[in-house]
């Protein structure tokens, strides 16, 4: 008697392809960005130490109003949602990944939040089109960078991410090394 299999098969005796697994913790959110020798990542640090928080902008498509609207319920849940900013180290380096920690996601800025903007590019706003509100940024480890995973795929961000996407929808794995 042949030995049982874990595998399921159709009609045909063809395998099936294994159903992905749901994602069941937070949705977190990775943007691919330029950073001439890092200043971008080091004006919204700057920011974030004088004034508690800065406003990061993402010029050309917006993120998708129900993304948005997603990320912001998770954070009004008092869920720890984070913007992961990736960039290259140096001209064609290593990429470098940032821990943001978010407060909201919005497609404006009001007039109150303005002086949140670095200075670099505060006075013109015109082609940004989602605006991210930054509590924190922090340098992640190799190890770290590792356990942010592209949720579509299921794939490691650092296999991914030079591909022709600059947005990913990422989640953080405890188990992956």
């Amino acid at each position: 008697m042949p030995e049982a299999s874990n595998v399921s098969t159709t009609r045909s005796n063809q395998p099936r392809k294994a159903e992905k697994t749901p994602h069941v913790g937070p949705v977190h959110v990775l943007l691919r960005v330029r950073s001439e020798n890092g200043e971008t990542i080091a004006a919204h640090q700057q920011m974030v130490a004088l004034k508690g928080t800065a406003l990061l902008g993402k010029t050309g498509q917006a993120i998708g109003p129900a993304f948005r609207d997603g990320i912001n319920k998770q954070i009004a849940d008092g869920v720890r949602t984070f913007l992961f900013l990736t960039t290259r180290e140096g001209w064609n380096g290593p990429y470098v990944t940032f821990r943001c920690l978010l407060r909201g996601v919005s497609a404006t800025v009001g007039a109150g939040k303005k002086g949140l903007i670095p200075a670099y590019y505060a006075f013109d706003t015109t082609d940004v089109k989602t605006w991210f509100e930054l509590a924190s940024v922090e340098r992640l480890t190799r190890d770290e960078m590792d356990k942010i995973f592209v949720l579509s795929s299921g794939r490691s961000i650092m296999s991914s991410i030079s591909s022709s996407a600059t947005v990913f929808r990422v989640g953080i794995s405890a188990t992956r090394v």
